[in-house]
């Protein structure tokens, strides 16, 4: 053979050698093909015959290229083969550019590995037929340590499923999605957030550059970056948050998602979700509005009121409201005792139109399950202000616990049966916990989940979770006489926030709730009461000590529950006065005395005019932090929607007027 082609031989091993203190790999291209492109590389007459085949033509070097002559590195972003030589004699610096231009055509394939160290050989010795030496020179290399493993098939599979996930990564996770988790992690709002801070910049960056290239130079890219430890952050729980948002599900939705996987059960987000750029977006669109003044809130006063707006007005507050006639005196009436239940029933239309007419004062019997209707109506600080909301003004209201539903609501909601029965035990509790309800009766019969006995018909927790959980005993036909064991038993504890239960009992015409205010231990049985029933039907409820009454009376706002309160004044919602009709009605109590001792939120997103709604999360958090601040002089009170069946107690008394009416809404 030419003593030239071991200059072409020290070549590539040095070559080889030099890319081999990086990653390498190995391209997808057939090995015969290679070894036909080598051969035909050298120019005619540059390849002689030697016995049946040409001098090139040897099983040593064969087995090198077809091993060998498909490694490559990646360099600057382009490929590097082991071909890439420079200053070799005729005819081998055309043979090497040759296999250089033939093997960059292909795609990468694996990463490089091999069982074997040593590729080829350096010299190989023959006999002529004279019986003469001739010295043979070969391709050969030795692979470093770091490429030789007996697992090759398996740390090559591990390599494509790594550049797999990184190109998917790259390609399938929106920029705009990283940009927006980034932002949610410099802004403190993704919960452990910091903990990917670095990995999340790390890939936009990569994605970056990556996503400037072109298909096949992305391909190859990847390749380059399976070390990187950013590889398979698709496949990461901060790169599943980022797939949700690629996907289009919306921004709560999938941080929540997120904050599932890495928080732990008793965890809750304290506020909405939002980024930098949309609070800049928002606050672009409240200035282009020119809404600056109007986010500033307060308490309303009853001066801010006009009568025209009002469907009722006490005769000692009317002077006080705009437009009123000041130095109106209401005639003082006696109230006799009042018993709720000799209350005449009346929808609210109708008391409106035959009751109220005759009314010059209102007294409004505070009942305990009214603390979830408490409300204060709120106003702008500037009364030039621009218009905020989508109703004409710019008053707006704030629910103590947004009128949350009773617990017999959220049974019947569930499934449970609550109405034409003689008795009926419900549970309520407010957190993710398997809380189970038990009721033994006087026979012995055990109610719980084990034996529902066609009794117990909700049971919630199990699997599926909420955070508003009841359960349901009822019995249709009046119960047995004797005594029935009601208890709670604490199934699978999950949190430590929201603790506490609520247990109401209904029968014989009457309802008595039950609380235990203090979270329930793992395996924890709490005893809640014992139902006496005697031969004639009654009903006597005895708590355990550590049950407290639902019907004592409690002091909430200033006022005491369980007594009569003046009404100031009865009013619609803001988006029903002067004409307008934006929304559900609200019937507003406005009480004496009634004072909110928190600032109330003032801006809630359905409340905001048409062109904030694209920023409604942005206000979410605004408007729990443009909250008003307290004031003596406060119009608070108790409120009804028109899409609930509520009902409220009160006296109506004017001349020859002093009766209680129980309004349905």
């Amino acid at each position: 053979m030419s003593e030239r082609f071991q200059e072409l031989a020290a070549a590539v091993r040095a070559r080889f050698d030099e890319l081999g203190k990086s990653t390498l790999f190995v391209l997808a291209v057939d090995g015969d093909a290679l070894w036909r492109t080598y051969l035909q590389a050298f120019p005619p007459g540059t390849d002689p015959l030697f016995r049946k085949h040409t001098e090139h033509d040897c099983s040593c070097c064969r087995h090198f290229i077809r091993n060998i002559g498909a490694v490559v590195a990646v360099q600057n972003g382009a490929m590097a083969s082991v071909w890439d030589v420079m200053d070799l004699p005729y005819p081998y610096q055309g043979v090497a550019n040759a296999m250089g231009n033939f093997v960059r055509a292909f795609p990468i394939r694996d990463l490089y590995l091999t069982k074997q160290a040593k590729h080829g050989q350096t010299v190989s010795h023959q006999r002529t037929e004279s019986k003469a030496n001739i010295t043979f020179h070969h391709f050969s290399v030795e692979a470093p340590k770091r490429f030789v493993t007996p697992k090759v098939e398996e740390k090559q599979g591990e390599a494509r499923t790594t550049q797999s996930v990184l190109l998917r990564g790259l390609t399938e996770l929106k920029p705009d999605a990283v940009s927006q988790v980034i932002d949610l992690i410099s802004s403190n709002a993704l919960y452990r957030g910091e903990e990917h801070g670095r990995s999340v910049t790390e890939f936009a960056q990569l994605q970056s550059k990556i996503l400037a290239a072109d298909a096949k130079a992305r391909d190859l890219l990847t390749w380059a970056e399976i070390g990187n430890p950013v590889a398979r952050f698709r496949n990461t729980v901060i790169g599943t948050l980022i797939q949700d948002l690629s996907d289009g599900v919306e921004l709560e939705r999938a941080v929540r998602s997120f904050e599932t996987k890495v928080a732990p059960t008793n965890y809750k987000r304290p506020t909405s979700i939002i980024t930098k750029k949309m609070v800049e977006e928002a606050m672009k669109t409240i200035d282009e509005l020119g809404l600056g003044h109007a986010l500033e809130r307060r308490h309303a006063r009853m001066g801010d009121v006009s009568v025209g707006s009002v469907l009722f007005v006490d005769g000692a507050v009317q002077g006080r409201m705009r437009g009123g006639v000041a130095g109106l005196l209401m005639e003082e009436v006696r109230l006799d005792a009042f018993d709720p239940k000799k209350a005449t029933e009346i929808g609210i239309e109708d008391f409106l139109k035959t009751v109220l007419p005759k009314t010059k004062g209102l007294r409004l019997y505070l009942d305990n399950n009214l603390t979830s209707h408490l409300v204060s109506v709120t106003a702008p600080v500037h009364e030039d202000a621009k218009r905020l909301f989508k109703w004409g003004n710019n008053f707006a209201w704030s629910y103590e616990g947004n009128v949350t539903d009773s617990i017999k609501d959220k049974v019947k909601r569930a499934g449970g049966r609550v109405e034409n029965v003689a008795m009926r035990v419900s549970l309520a509790w407010y957190n993710t916990d398997d809380l189970d309800l038990h009721v033994i009766e006087p026979n012995g019969n055990h109610i719980y989940f084990g034996n529902k006995s066609d009794r117990l018909d909700v049971d919630m927790n199990v699997a599926h979770l909420v955070r508003d959980p009841v359960e349901n005993v009822w019995w249709v036909r009046p119960p047995a006489a004797g005594v029935y064991g009601v208890f709670v038993h604490q199934f699978t504890r999950r949190e430590s926030v929201d603790v506490g239960l609520t247990v109401e009992i209904e029968g014989d015409g009457g309802l008595t709730t039950l609380r235990y205010e203090k979270g329930v231990g793992s395996k924890e049985q709490i005893n809640v009461a014992q139902i006496k029933v005697s031969r004639d039907g009654k009903i006597e409820i005895a708590p355990t000590r550590d049950m407290v009454v639902g019907s004592a009376s409690r002091e909430v706002w200033g006022l005491r529950t369980l007594d009569l309160v003046r009404v100031n004044a009865l009013v619609l919602s803001p988006n029903h006065w002067d004409g307008d009709g934006v929304g559900n009605r609200h019937w507003f109590f406005l009480l004496e005395g009634c004072r909110n001792p928190l600032p109330p939120r003032s801006i809630y997103n359905e409340f905001l005019h048409p062109g904030l709604e694209k920023h409604r999360r942005v206000f979410e958090v605004l408007g729990d932090k443009m909250k008003c601040p307290y004031s003596d002089e406060q119009l608070s009170g108790v409120g009804f929607s028109s899409t609930r069946k509520d009902r409220v107690t009160v006296i109506a008394m004017g001349p020859n007027l002093n009766r209680p009416y129980t309004i349905v809404f």
